[in-house]
């Protein structure tokens, strides 16, 4: 009874891992384009593009004009990157963690666009996942050791 038991938990864990992973593989896949959006900083108004991220991204960026670009966090309103654009700007930027974002243009006008090639776990999910996974193979490798 103690060992059928046992061999139906990890089997559950076993397969509640693999599902997780399955989910993720198959966001993973899916990639999508954000704009061209023109923003402008006119009348001392703000100009922004708000960015709804599922995971970590890396979204690679082109920027044409001319004014400071701020991309906040909308969350912890901590910023993640800022860049004084004059003409052209193409550089992929890391969106480190699920949430929202800002796109904010100061002193200028910019048309912006992005594209990034897949949603990935945060880092924090990735370290739990391969945390399970190890233990799981550990106890799974102890058990039939002890068989």
């Amino acid at each position: 009874m103690k060992r059928r038991f046992l061999f139906v938990l990890l089997l559950s864990i076993m397969l509640a891992l693999l599902g997780v992973w399955g989910a993720y593989i198959t966001v993973k896949r899916n990639p999508g384009f954000i704009g061209p959006v023109v923003m402008s900083n006119s009348r001392g108004a703000l100009s922004y593009v708000s960015i709804h991220s599922p995971g970590w991204i890396v979204m690679n960026s082109s920027f044409n004009g001319k004014g400071k670009l701020i991309i906040l966090d909308q969350f912890s309103n901590r910023t993640i990157f800022t860049y004084n654009v004059s003409e052209h700007l193409a550089y992929p930027i890391v969106l480190p963690k699920e949430g929202s974002y800002a796109v904010y243009v100061l002193n200028g006008s910019l048309t912006f666009s992005a594209y990034y090639p897949g949603v990935y776990p945060t880092l924090k999910v990735q370290k739990a996942l391969y945390m399970s996974i190890t233990i799981l193979a550990f106890v799974l490798a102890l058990w039939r050791w002890r068989a």
